[in-house]
C-alpha cells in the first residue's frame, strides 16, 4: 500500500482502524507499523478527530416549526399551463373575453389572410371569362350517378 492510497482511506473513513474496508485493513495497518509519515499522518487525523468532537453543536429552539411554518415561493408553471389558465380563469366570471378572443382570432386572421392574397385567383380574368356560365351550364348537365 501506498502513503496516496492510505491518505485516501483515512480522508473517507476516518483514523479508527474498524472503520476502514476489510480489504486493505491488513495493509494499511502494515503501512502505519513501518511508515514513519504514515505514523504522523494518522497522529494528525486522531487529533483533528479529537478537536472535532469536541465541538458543540448549537441548540436551535423551534428550528422545525419555522422551517415548516414558512410561505413556499410561487412555483413556475409550465407555459400550457399558464396558456390555459389564461384562457379558461377558474377565479372569475368577467374574464370570459379571452375564451372568446382564442376562439375568434383564427376567424380574424382567415379574414385577413383571404383580403390580402389571392391564392392565384384572378379576378379579372373571372370577370372577362365569356364561358363561365356556359361551364357551369355544362357540368349540371353531366351524369354522376354511378351505374349498376
Amino acid at each position: 500500500m501506498t502513503l496516496e492510497e492510505f491518505t485516501k482511506i483515512i480522508v473517507c473513513y476516518g483514523a479508527q482502524s474498524d472503520r476502514w474496508p476489510a480489504a486493505v485493513r491488513d495493509a494499511a495497518i502494515d503501512l502505519t507499523a513501518t511508515s514513519t509519515e504514515a505514523q504522523n499522518l494518522l497522529a494528525e487525523y486522531v487529533q483533528l478527530e479529537a478537536l472535532l468532537d469536541q465541538q458543540q453543536v448549537p441548540d436551535f429552539p423551534n428550528l422545525e416549526s419555522r422551517i415548516l411554518s414558512q410561505t413556499l415561493p410561487a412555483r413556475n408553471h409550465a407555459l400550457i399551463d399558464r396558456l390555459i389558465n389564461w384562457l379558461l380563469p377558474a377565479t372569475s366570471v368577467r374574464l370570459l373575453w379571452r375564451p372568446v378572443l382564442a376562439a375568434s382570432l383564427p376567424l380574424f386572421f382567415g379574414i385577413v389572410v383571404g383580403n390580402f392574397f389571392s391564392f392565384g385567383v384572378d379576378v379579372e380574368a373571372i370577370e372577362t371569362a365569356e364561358y363561365w356560365e356556359d361551364e357551369l351550364y355544362m357540368l349540371s348537365l353531366n351524369d354522376y350517378s354511378e351505374a349498376p
